[in-house]
């Protein structure tokens, strides 16, 4: 079966004004006219026996919507393991939030990743695990705002470089900033996103910042994933290696949203 977000290899068997039919994995598909290159650039239009590399937009329409362009295949990179996550970890019965996205973006002078949007839409703001918590715009409690932490966070790390301190090497060249998005309850760990000028959201590496030290601990991944391998016990990060450890058993896989914690 063809799965949302997921990449396939795609050969072109029929041609429309409309768009392409394709076949993928034995399995027939649809790419929309302004779902393929040449839509937006010099690239030919589409013709029979054509192949190309194209996501799963909705598997669940006869024929699966499917897309090939960049900026689509990039935004699946993130949103791959918001449905692992969800099945891992099932979100509140009455789901998360509506956010006005533009205006946090504006605060922060960042657009931020596909993945974070589709997380707080589905969970929230909140802790998973009983540990890490998923910081959200808007939260009554501003150690867990996102725009707020943003600030803040800035603040704080700009006070201990100037004292000395050192940056990790991440930092190092360009207009190179961190956003945070997520903190670890006890243990203080900060989770940024490390932004870099040319580099899309979607292709953000996680930075981990101990809570109470000077290192840090970059993983090239998605948040979506990040939080996906702490529940599941297959983070390759050496502060979540020993889960069970540290999370309470019964934790692991409950997700509990700031909307009742703080009783919005």
């Amino acid at each position: 079966m063809l799965a949302d977000h997921h990449e396939y290899d795609v050969v072109v068997t029929a041609v429309a004004p409309v768009g392409a039919a394709v076949l993928a994995d034995g399995f027939e598909g649809f790419v929309d006219q302004a779902k393929h290159p040449s839509w937006r650039s010099d690239v030919p239009l589409p013709a029979v026996g054509d192949r190309m590399r194209a996501v799963v937009l909705d598997a669940t329409r006869t024929p699966a919507r499917f897309s090939a362009l960049p900026c689509d295949i990039r935004i699946a990179h993130g949103l791959r393991h918001t449905r692992p996550l969800e099945r891992l970890c099932p979100p509140p019965p009455d789901g998360g939030r509506d956010v006005e996205w533009a205006a946090v973006e504006e605060a922060l002078g960042v657009a931020l990743p596909a993945d974070y949007k589709r997380l707080v839409r589905t969970y929230g703001g909140g802790v998973f695990a009983g540990l890490l918590w998923l910081l959200e715009p808007d939260c009554p409690d501003a150690m867990y705002d996102l725009v707020a932490q943003a600030a803040e966070r800035a603040e704080d790390l700009a006070g201990l470089w100037a004292i000395g301190e050192p940056k990790p090497s991440e930092l190092d060249g360009g207009d190179v900033r961190l956003v945070p998005w997520g903190y670890v309850e006890g243990a203080g760990h900060v989770l940024y996103w490390l932004v870099r000028p040319g580099v899309e959201p979607e292709e953000w590496t996680v930075i981990l910042n101990e809570g109470r030290g000077p290192l840090w601990e970059a993983h090239a991944m998605s948040c979506s994933r990040f939080i996906h391998d702490v529940v599941a016990g297959t983070s390759t990060s050496y502060y979540f290696e020993d889960i069970d450890d540290i999370a309470d058993p019964e934790e692991r896989t409950v997700f509990r949203p700031s909307s009742r914690i703080f009783g919005q």
